[in-house]
Protein backbone atom coordinates (compact mmCIF):
# COMPACT_ATOMS: atom_id res chain seq x y z
CA UNK A 1 0.00 0.00 0.00
CA UNK A 2 1.75 3.49 -0.64
CA UNK A 3 0.92 6.92 -0.65
CA UNK A 4 2.87 8.03 -3.62
CA UNK A 5 2.79 11.88 -3.32
CA UNK A 6 2.14 14.68 -0.87
CA UNK A 7 3.26 16.62 2.61
CA UNK A 8 2.39 17.46 5.88
CA UNK A 9 3.77 20.95 5.87
CA UNK A 10 5.14 23.38 3.36
CA UNK A 11 8.11 25.35 3.94
CA UNK A 12 8.66 27.90 6.34
CA UNK A 13 8.37 30.70 4.26
CA UNK A 14 4.68 29.89 4.13
CA UNK A 15 3.95 29.98 7.76
CA UNK A 16 4.94 33.39 8.10
CA UNK A 17 2.59 34.49 5.13
CA UNK A 18 -0.24 32.90 6.54
CA UNK A 19 0.13 34.72 9.89
CA UNK A 20 0.35 37.91 8.02
CA UNK A 21 -2.32 37.18 5.77
CA UNK A 22 -4.45 36.16 8.81
CA UNK A 23 -3.82 39.98 10.35
CA UNK A 24 -4.86 43.34 9.14
CA UNK A 25 -2.52 46.00 8.42
CA UNK A 26 0.18 43.66 8.04
CA UNK A 27 2.17 43.14 5.73
CA UNK A 28 4.83 40.32 4.42
CA UNK A 29 7.43 40.71 1.91
CA UNK A 30 8.70 37.34 0.81
CA UNK A 31 12.33 37.17 -1.23
CA UNK A 32 12.06 34.57 -3.43
CA UNK A 33 12.26 33.43 -7.17
CA UNK A 34 9.58 34.47 -8.88
CA UNK A 35 8.57 31.00 -9.36
CA UNK A 36 8.59 30.45 -5.87
CA UNK A 37 5.60 32.92 -5.12
CA UNK A 38 2.87 30.60 -5.31
CA UNK A 39 1.56 31.44 -1.99
CA UNK A 40 -0.87 34.33 -3.69
CA UNK A 41 -2.61 31.43 -6.20
CA UNK A 42 -3.03 29.32 -2.74
CA UNK A 43 -4.25 32.30 -0.65
CA UNK A 44 -7.19 33.00 -3.29
CA UNK A 45 -8.06 29.60 -3.87
CA UNK A 46 -8.54 28.89 -0.17
CA UNK A 47 -10.28 32.01 1.14
CA UNK A 48 -12.94 32.45 -1.56
CA UNK A 49 -12.87 36.24 -1.00
CA UNK A 50 -11.50 37.60 -4.07
CA UNK A 51 -9.04 39.84 -1.48
CA UNK A 52 -5.82 39.79 -2.91
CA UNK A 53 -3.10 38.57 -0.27
CA UNK A 54 -0.92 40.86 1.71
CA UNK A 55 2.33 39.52 0.44
CA UNK A 56 4.98 41.67 -2.22
CA UNK A 57 7.34 39.96 -3.76
CA UNK A 58 11.02 40.69 -3.81
CA UNK A 59 12.24 38.80 -6.93
CA UNK A 60 15.73 37.08 -7.12
CA UNK A 61 17.11 37.34 -10.12
CA UNK A 62 20.03 35.59 -11.73
CA UNK A 63 21.31 38.29 -13.61
CA UNK A 64 20.69 41.48 -11.55
CA UNK A 65 23.01 44.19 -13.22
CA UNK A 66 19.84 45.76 -14.50
CA UNK A 67 19.75 48.04 -11.60
CA UNK A 68 16.34 49.43 -12.57
CA UNK A 69 14.69 45.69 -12.27
CA UNK A 70 13.29 44.86 -8.70
CA UNK A 71 14.93 42.76 -7.17
CA UNK A 72 17.66 45.12 -4.89
CA UNK A 73 16.50 44.18 -1.73
CA UNK A 74 16.50 47.34 0.34
CA UNK A 75 14.74 49.45 -2.73
CA UNK A 76 12.14 47.01 -2.54
CA UNK A 77 11.12 47.34 0.91
CA UNK A 78 11.33 51.03 0.88
CA UNK A 79 9.28 50.88 -2.27
CA UNK A 80 6.29 48.62 -0.71
CA UNK A 81 6.51 50.36 2.31
CA UNK A 82 5.36 53.66 0.28
CA UNK A 83 3.19 52.26 -1.97
CA UNK A 84 1.20 49.96 1.41
CA UNK A 85 0.31 53.23 3.51
CA UNK A 86 -2.15 51.03 5.49
CA UNK A 87 0.52 48.98 7.05
CA UNK A 88 1.41 49.07 10.29
CA UNK A 89 4.12 46.47 10.37
CA UNK A 90 6.23 44.66 7.74
CA UNK A 91 7.46 40.81 8.02
CA UNK A 92 10.25 39.70 6.14
CA UNK A 93 10.21 36.17 4.89
CA UNK A 94 13.12 34.07 2.49
CA UNK A 95 12.33 31.31 0.80
CA UNK A 96 14.28 28.02 1.06
CA UNK A 97 16.34 29.37 -2.32
CA UNK A 98 16.89 32.62 -0.34
CA UNK A 99 17.96 31.15 2.98
CA UNK A 100 20.62 28.75 0.99
CA UNK A 101 22.19 32.09 -1.20
CA UNK A 102 23.35 33.23 2.25
CA UNK A 103 21.81 36.46 1.62
CA UNK A 104 21.23 38.56 4.74
CA UNK A 105 18.28 40.13 6.25
CA UNK A 106 17.72 43.95 5.93
CA UNK A 107 18.34 46.12 8.74
CA UNK A 108 15.97 49.40 8.19
CA UNK A 109 14.30 52.21 9.24
CA UNK A 110 10.92 53.63 7.48
CA UNK A 111 10.17 57.42 7.19
CA UNK A 112 6.75 58.10 8.67
CA UNK A 113 4.00 57.54 6.36
CA UNK A 114 1.87 60.96 5.85
CA UNK A 115 -1.18 58.93 5.04
CA UNK A 116 -0.93 57.29 8.76
CA UNK A 117 1.44 59.78 10.30
CA UNK A 118 3.66 56.51 11.90
CA UNK A 119 6.14 54.73 10.60
CA UNK A 120 5.43 50.94 10.00
CA UNK A 121 8.04 48.39 11.67
CA UNK A 122 10.27 46.01 9.75
CA UNK A 123 10.00 42.90 11.58
CA UNK A 124 12.90 40.44 10.86
CA UNK A 125 13.14 36.46 11.28
CA UNK A 126 16.50 35.67 12.35
CA UNK A 127 15.57 32.29 12.97
CA UNK A 128 14.73 31.40 9.22
CA UNK A 129 16.42 27.95 8.43
CA UNK A 130 15.71 26.07 5.31
CA UNK A 131 14.97 23.27 7.44
CA UNK A 132 12.02 24.87 9.31
CA UNK A 133 8.63 23.96 8.71
CA UNK A 134 5.39 25.90 8.44
CA UNK A 135 3.91 25.78 11.49
CA UNK A 136 6.96 26.32 13.25
CA UNK A 137 7.48 29.41 11.55
CA UNK A 138 3.82 30.55 11.84
CA UNK A 139 4.30 30.27 15.38
CA UNK A 140 7.64 31.74 15.97
CA UNK A 141 6.16 34.93 13.71
CA UNK A 142 3.29 35.59 15.45
CA UNK A 143 5.80 36.03 18.43
CA UNK A 144 8.10 38.13 16.41
CA UNK A 145 4.91 40.29 15.66
CA UNK A 146 4.12 40.35 19.55
CA UNK A 147 7.19 41.30 21.03
CA UNK A 148 7.87 43.91 18.20
CA UNK A 149 4.43 45.83 18.97
CA UNK A 150 3.30 45.15 22.80
CA UNK A 151 4.05 47.50 25.44
CA UNK A 152 3.18 46.53 29.44
CA UNK A 153 -0.79 47.75 29.96
CA UNK A 154 -3.08 48.07 32.95
CA UNK A 155 -5.86 45.26 32.98
CA UNK A 156 -8.74 45.68 32.38
CA UNK A 157 -11.86 46.15 35.19
CA UNK A 158 -13.35 43.91 33.83
CA UNK A 159 -11.84 39.96 33.34
CA UNK A 160 -11.17 39.46 29.56
CA UNK A 161 -8.76 36.99 28.07
CA UNK A 162 -6.83 36.71 25.03
CA UNK A 163 -7.81 33.82 22.20
CA UNK A 164 -4.73 32.45 20.40
CA UNK A 165 -6.58 30.49 17.53
CA UNK A 166 -5.18 29.12 14.90
CA UNK A 167 -4.31 31.39 11.86
CA UNK A 168 -5.73 31.42 8.14
CA UNK A 169 -6.55 27.97 6.01
CA UNK A 170 -7.20 26.75 9.75
CA UNK A 171 -10.01 24.37 9.32
CA UNK A 172 -13.50 25.69 10.31
CA UNK A 173 -11.10 28.71 11.87
CA UNK A 174 -13.18 31.37 12.62
CA UNK A 175 -16.43 29.15 13.79
CA UNK A 176 -13.97 27.76 16.27
CA UNK A 177 -13.01 30.84 17.79
CA UNK A 178 -16.54 32.19 17.63
CA UNK A 179 -17.75 29.22 19.52
CA UNK A 180 -15.38 29.46 22.56
CA UNK A 181 -16.34 33.47 22.19
CA UNK A 182 -19.90 32.38 22.80
CA UNK A 183 -19.01 30.20 25.83
CA UNK A 184 -16.75 32.41 27.70
CA UNK A 185 -19.35 35.17 27.27
CA UNK A 186 -21.78 32.98 29.32
CA UNK A 187 -19.78 33.01 32.56
CA UNK A 188 -19.16 36.70 31.99
CA UNK A 189 -15.84 36.77 30.51
CA UNK A 190 -14.90 39.46 27.28
CA UNK A 191 -12.60 38.97 24.65
CA UNK A 192 -9.93 41.40 24.54
CA UNK A 193 -8.21 40.16 21.42
CA UNK A 194 -8.27 37.40 19.41
CA UNK A 195 -4.73 36.34 17.61
CA UNK A 196 -3.84 36.23 14.68
CA UNK A 197 -7.43 36.27 13.09
CA UNK A 198 -8.43 39.36 12.11
CA UNK A 199 -5.98 40.95 14.83
CA UNK A 200 -4.49 44.53 14.07
CA UNK A 201 -1.29 45.82 15.34
CA UNK A 202 -3.71 47.93 17.70
CA UNK A 203 -4.94 44.67 19.08
CA UNK A 204 -1.50 43.85 19.96
CA UNK A 205 -0.59 46.57 21.55
CA UNK A 206 -3.59 45.89 24.09
CA UNK A 207 -2.64 42.28 24.93
CA UNK A 208 -1.09 42.85 28.02
CA UNK A 209 -4.67 44.45 29.07
CA UNK A 210 -6.03 41.35 29.28
CA UNK A 211 -6.45 38.56 32.66
CA UNK A 212 -5.40 35.19 31.00
CA UNK A 213 -4.43 33.99 27.37
CA UNK A 214 -6.06 31.25 26.02
CA UNK A 215 -4.79 29.21 23.58
CA UNK A 216 -7.02 27.16 21.45
CA UNK A 217 -4.34 25.89 18.82
CA UNK A 218 -1.06 25.24 20.44
CA UNK A 219 0.65 25.35 16.94
CA UNK A 220 0.54 28.97 16.16
CA UNK A 221 0.61 30.56 19.33
CA UNK A 222 2.99 28.53 21.67
CA UNK A 223 5.52 30.98 21.35
CA UNK A 224 3.39 34.13 21.39
CA UNK A 225 1.56 33.05 24.71
CA UNK A 226 4.86 31.70 26.62
CA UNK A 227 6.51 35.26 25.69
CA UNK A 228 3.81 37.33 27.48
CA UNK A 229 3.47 34.94 30.13
CA UNK A 230 7.53 35.04 30.83
CA UNK A 231 7.69 38.89 30.17
CA UNK A 232 4.40 40.26 31.57
CA UNK A 233 3.23 37.66 33.68
CA UNK A 234 0.56 36.60 32.10
CA UNK A 235 -1.26 33.12 32.77
CA UNK A 236 -2.12 30.86 29.84
CA UNK A 237 -5.13 27.80 29.37
CA UNK A 238 -3.42 25.53 26.60
CA UNK A 239 -6.11 22.30 27.35
CA UNK A 240 -7.66 21.83 24.29
CA UNK A 241 -11.66 22.99 24.12
CA UNK A 242 -12.68 19.64 22.33
CA UNK A 243 -15.49 17.27 23.77
CA UNK A 244 -17.20 18.07 26.68
CA UNK A 245 -14.25 17.32 28.84
CA UNK A 246 -11.84 19.71 27.63
CA UNK A 247 -14.25 22.41 26.79
CA UNK A 248 -15.23 22.01 30.85
CA UNK A 249 -12.30 22.36 31.59
CA UNK A 250 -10.96 25.45 30.12
CA UNK A 251 -13.94 27.38 31.40
CA UNK A 252 -13.39 26.00 34.39
CA UNK A 253 -9.44 27.46 34.53
CA UNK A 254 -10.97 30.74 32.95
CA UNK A 255 -13.26 31.22 35.61
CA UNK A 256 -10.34 30.28 38.46
CA UNK A 257 -7.37 33.30 36.73
CA UNK A 258 -10.98 35.57 36.59
CA UNK A 259 -11.90 35.12 40.06
CA UNK A 260 -15.43 34.02 39.26
CA UNK A 261 -17.88 32.52 41.47
CA UNK A 262 -17.10 29.01 40.81
CA UNK A 263 -20.92 27.85 41.57
CA UNK A 264 -21.60 30.35 38.77
CA UNK A 265 -19.19 29.10 36.23
CA UNK A 266 -20.38 25.33 36.83
CA UNK A 267 -23.90 26.11 36.60
CA UNK A 268 -23.00 27.34 33.03
CA UNK A 269 -20.94 24.36 32.42
CA UNK A 270 -24.02 22.25 33.49
CA UNK A 271 -26.55 24.06 31.37
CA UNK A 272 -24.73 23.55 28.32
CA UNK A 273 -23.99 19.95 29.03
CA UNK A 274 -28.09 19.89 29.21
CA UNK A 275 -29.07 22.20 26.22
CA UNK A 276 -25.61 22.13 23.46
CA UNK A 277 -23.54 19.01 24.42
CA UNK A 278 -24.57 16.28 22.64
CA UNK A 279 -21.42 14.05 22.81
CA UNK A 280 -21.97 12.50 26.47
CA UNK A 281 -25.76 11.88 25.38
CA UNK A 282 -24.40 9.97 22.28
CA UNK A 283 -22.29 7.96 24.22
CA UNK A 284 -24.89 6.95 26.37
CA UNK A 285 -27.68 6.23 24.51
CA UNK A 286 -25.92 4.34 21.59
CA UNK A 287 -25.55 0.23 22.17
CA UNK A 288 -22.72 -0.27 24.62
CA UNK A 289 -21.18 -2.90 21.94
CA UNK A 290 -20.48 0.02 19.13
CA UNK A 291 -17.68 1.01 20.86
CA UNK A 292 -16.43 -1.74 23.20
CA UNK A 293 -13.13 -3.14 22.05
CA UNK A 294 -13.02 -0.82 18.41
CA UNK A 295 -9.91 0.73 18.03
CA UNK A 296 -9.19 4.19 16.64
CA UNK A 297 -6.31 5.39 15.45
CA UNK A 298 -5.12 9.28 15.03
CA UNK A 299 -2.81 11.13 13.30
CA UNK A 300 -2.39 14.84 12.85
CA UNK A 301 -1.70 18.11 14.15
CA UNK A 302 -1.14 18.80 17.70
CA UNK A 303 -4.09 20.01 18.81
CA UNK A 304 -7.02 18.08 17.28
CA UNK A 305 -5.07 15.25 17.93
CA UNK A 306 -4.85 15.00 21.40
CA UNK A 307 -7.92 16.74 21.80
CA UNK A 308 -9.88 14.19 20.01
CA UNK A 309 -7.74 11.15 21.76
CA UNK A 310 -8.73 12.51 25.14
CA UNK A 311 -12.15 12.71 23.80
CA UNK A 312 -12.36 9.48 22.24
CA UNK A 313 -10.85 7.59 24.84
CA UNK A 314 -12.52 8.97 27.95
CA UNK A 315 -16.03 10.32 26.61
CA UNK A 316 -16.96 7.72 24.35
CA UNK A 317 -14.70 4.49 25.38
CA UNK A 318 -12.85 4.12 22.10
CA UNK A 319 -9.66 2.32 22.67
CA UNK A 320 -6.98 4.40 20.89
CA UNK A 321 -4.30 2.13 19.03
CA UNK A 322 -1.96 4.90 19.17
CA UNK A 323 -1.72 8.91 18.11
CA UNK A 324 0.86 10.62 15.96
CA UNK A 325 2.06 14.01 14.86
CA UNK A 326 4.34 15.30 12.27
CA UNK A 327 5.20 18.33 14.46
CA UNK A 328 8.59 17.61 15.25
CA UNK A 329 9.37 20.90 17.34
CA UNK A 330 6.21 19.97 19.41
CA UNK A 331 7.33 16.34 20.00
CA UNK A 332 8.05 16.40 23.66
CA UNK A 333 4.69 18.16 24.54
CA UNK A 334 3.26 15.67 22.40
CA UNK A 335 4.25 12.58 23.79
CA UNK A 336 3.13 13.96 27.23
CA UNK A 337 0.31 14.12 26.54
CA UNK A 338 -1.08 11.45 23.79
CA UNK A 339 0.45 9.04 26.78
CA UNK A 340 -2.96 9.90 28.86
CA UNK A 341 -5.15 8.50 25.87
CA UNK A 342 -3.03 5.46 24.07
CA UNK A 343 0.02 3.29 25.04
CA UNK A 344 1.65 4.19 21.76
CA UNK A 345 2.49 7.42 20.60
CA UNK A 346 4.98 8.86 17.94
CA UNK A 347 5.88 11.34 15.49
CA UNK A 348 6.54 11.04 12.10
CA UNK A 349 6.51 13.56 8.75
CA UNK A 350 6.99 10.80 6.64
CA UNK A 351 3.16 9.96 4.79
CA UNK A 352 4.52 6.59 3.65
CA UNK A 353 5.74 5.47 7.35
CA UNK A 354 2.05 6.46 8.54
CA UNK A 355 0.33 4.70 6.20
CA UNK A 356 2.71 1.47 6.87
CA UNK A 357 1.64 1.62 9.96
CA UNK A 358 -2.52 2.18 9.27
CA UNK A 359 -2.08 -0.97 7.28
CA UNK A 360 -0.14 -2.89 9.72
CA UNK A 361 -3.10 -1.73 12.33
CA UNK A 362 -5.72 -2.22 10.67
CA UNK A 363 -7.84 0.05 13.19
CA UNK A 364 -11.44 -0.35 13.12
CA UNK A 365 -11.88 3.89 12.88
CA UNK A 366 -9.01 6.24 11.81
CA UNK A 367 -9.39 9.89 11.94
CA UNK A 368 -6.37 11.64 10.44
CA UNK A 369 -5.52 14.36 7.24
CA UNK A 370 -6.39 14.29 3.71
CA UNK A 371 -3.17 12.24 2.86
CA UNK A 372 -4.72 9.47 5.02
CA UNK A 373 -7.70 9.27 2.80
CA UNK A 374 -6.06 7.26 0.52
CA UNK A 375 -4.83 4.52 2.55
CA UNK A 376 -8.23 4.56 4.54
CA UNK A 377 -10.01 3.66 1.20
CA UNK A 378 -7.92 1.15 0.07
CA UNK A 379 -8.28 -0.67 2.89
CA UNK A 380 -11.98 -0.31 3.36
CA UNK A 381 -12.22 1.52 6.87
CA UNK A 382 -14.14 4.40 8.22
CA UNK A 383 -12.33 7.49 8.30
CA UNK A 384 -12.98 11.26 9.30
CA UNK A 385 -10.97 13.73 7.79
CA UNK A 386 -10.76 15.93 11.18
CA UNK A 387 -6.78 16.89 11.61
CA UNK A 388 -5.05 19.06 9.91
CA UNK A 389 -4.03 19.51 6.97
CA UNK A 390 -6.79 18.93 5.55
CA UNK A 391 -8.06 20.31 1.65
CA UNK A 392 -11.80 20.58 2.18
CA UNK A 393 -13.22 23.69 3.53
CA UNK A 394 -16.55 24.51 3.65
CA UNK A 395 -18.31 27.71 3.04
CA UNK A 396 -20.09 27.71 6.27
CA UNK A 397 -18.15 26.48 8.92
CA UNK A 398 -18.89 24.43 11.59
CA UNK A 399 -16.31 23.95 15.01
CA UNK A 400 -15.19 21.02 16.58
CA UNK A 401 -13.87 23.05 19.49
CA UNK A 402 -16.35 23.71 22.23
CA UNK A 403 -19.50 22.48 23.48
CA UNK A 404 -21.58 22.64 20.36
CA UNK A 405 -18.26 21.02 18.35
CA UNK A 406 -18.75 17.96 20.69
CA UNK A 407 -22.41 17.56 18.85
CA UNK A 408 -20.71 17.51 15.53
CA UNK A 409 -17.67 14.72 16.56
CA UNK A 410 -20.84 13.00 17.64
CA UNK A 411 -22.38 13.12 14.75
CA UNK A 412 -19.44 12.71 12.63
CA UNK A 413 -18.39 9.61 14.75
CA UNK A 414 -21.61 7.70 14.17
CA UNK A 415 -21.58 8.95 10.57
CA UNK A 416 -18.27 7.24 10.12
CA UNK A 417 -19.17 4.05 12.15
CA UNK A 418 -22.28 3.27 9.99
CA UNK A 419 -21.15 4.38 6.34
CA UNK A 420 -19.81 0.91 5.61
CA UNK A 421 -22.65 -0.84 6.38
CA UNK A 422 -24.72 1.10 4.58
CA UNK A 423 -22.84 1.10 1.68
CA UNK A 424 -23.04 -2.68 1.50
CA UNK A 425 -26.98 -2.26 1.76
CA UNK A 426 -26.67 -4.45 4.72
CA UNK A 427 -28.51 -3.90 8.15
CA UNK A 428 -26.17 -3.36 11.03
CA UNK A 429 -25.76 -6.45 12.71
CA UNK A 430 -27.94 -7.63 15.76
CA UNK A 431 -25.45 -7.42 19.06
CA UNK A 432 -27.53 -9.95 20.42
CA UNK A 433 -27.78 -12.17 17.90
CA UNK A 434 -30.81 -12.26 17.25
CA UNK A 435 -32.88 -12.36 13.80
CA UNK A 436 -34.79 -8.79 12.21
CA UNK A 437 -37.72 -9.46 9.98
CA UNK A 438 -37.14 -7.16 7.15
CA UNK A 439 -40.19 -5.33 8.27
CA UNK A 440 -38.58 -4.16 11.32
CA UNK A 441 -35.88 -3.50 9.67
CA UNK A 442 -37.21 -0.78 7.51
CA UNK A 443 -38.89 0.47 10.25
CA UNK A 444 -35.90 0.70 12.70
CA UNK A 445 -33.86 2.67 9.45
CA UNK A 446 -36.67 5.03 9.81
CA UNK A 447 -35.91 5.97 13.57
CA UNK A 448 -32.75 8.87 14.12
CA UNK A 449 -29.63 7.55 13.66
CA UNK A 450 -29.04 9.35 17.21
CA UNK A 451 -31.61 7.24 18.65
CA UNK A 452 -31.14 3.73 16.50
CA UNK A 453 -28.57 1.90 18.92
CA UNK A 454 -30.95 2.40 21.98
CA UNK A 455 -33.96 1.20 20.05
CA UNK A 456 -32.32 -1.53 18.90
CA UNK A 457 -31.11 -2.89 21.84
CA UNK A 458 -34.17 -2.05 23.65
CA UNK A 459 -36.28 -4.43 21.05
CA UNK A 460 -33.81 -7.05 21.54
CA UNK A 461 -34.01 -7.11 25.46
CA UNK A 462 -38.04 -7.17 24.85
CA UNK A 463 -37.77 -10.62 22.26
CA UNK A 464 -35.92 -11.70 24.47
CA UNK A 465 -38.42 -11.72 27.40
CA UNK A 466 -41.25 -12.88 25.02
CA UNK A 467 -39.11 -15.62 24.36
CA UNK A 468 -39.31 -14.51 20.32
CA UNK A 469 -36.93 -15.99 17.83
CA UNK A 470 -36.77 -12.67 16.15
CA UNK A 471 -37.77 -9.19 16.53
CA UNK A 472 -40.83 -8.20 14.10
CA UNK A 473 -42.42 -4.91 13.74
CA UNK A 474 -44.87 -5.34 16.92
CA UNK A 475 -42.16 -6.11 19.28
CA UNK A 476 -40.39 -3.38 18.03
CA UNK A 477 -43.56 -1.12 18.31
CA UNK A 478 -43.60 -2.25 22.05
CA UNK A 479 -40.77 -2.08 23.04
CA UNK A 480 -40.64 2.00 22.03
CA UNK A 481 -43.76 2.21 24.29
Amino acid sequence: MRILRGIYEGPGSHGILRVAASMRRVHAVLRAYPSEGGFLALHGAWTHSGEPAPVSLSPIWDRPEESQRPGELARDLSWIARRRPEADALIFARSESALLSGEGAPILAFPENPESDRSPKLVICEWESPNMRELEASDLALMELVRAHTPNQPKSLAPTVNIFGPPIFGPNAAAEVAEVERILGLIGVDVNARVPLGASVDDLSRLTRAWANVVLYREAGESASLYLQDEFGMPRVTTPPVGSVGTGAVVRAVGELCSLDRLQVQRAVWAELARTAKLPWYARLVVPETFRGRRVALFGDFTYTTGLGYTLAREVGFKVAWAGTYLKYLEKDFLFHAATFTDEAFVEDDPQAVAARVEATTPDLLIGTHLEEEIADALGMPFLPLCPPVVEHPFAERPLMGYAGSSIVADAIDGALRAPWELRGEPEPAVSGLSWTDEALEELGEIPAFLRGRARRLAEEHARALNSPEVTPEILEESRS
